[in-house]
């Protein structure tokens, strides 16, 4: 029995959820509109920068399976032939 993996749901999940988690937080906690938005602006640019590296992450690791998938394929050419 083999598990299917859909993409990048999870980790999307994961940080949508955190991303929204922190945005309430931030909005319904007692202290100054400024101080709010500034701790928002760091939290949002510390959020982005955990996506990119996901994705960067991801894209490295789908150009090494094509990579792998690529050989394989020669291979079994090879012996084909």
């Amino acid at each position: 029995m083999t598990t299917e993996n859909k993409g990048p749901g999870f980790f999307t999940g994961l940080l949508f959820g955190a991303l929204i988690g922190a945005v309430l937080g931030f909005l319904f906690a007692p202290q100054q509109g400024e101080k709010t938005r500034e701790q928002l602006r760091g939290k949002l640019d510390e959020f982005v920068t955990l996506g990119k590296s996901a994705w960067d992450e991801g894209k490295e690791a789908a150009t090494l399976k094509g990579e792998e998938l690529k050989g394989k394929l020669e291979r079994a050419r090879r012996k084909r032939d």
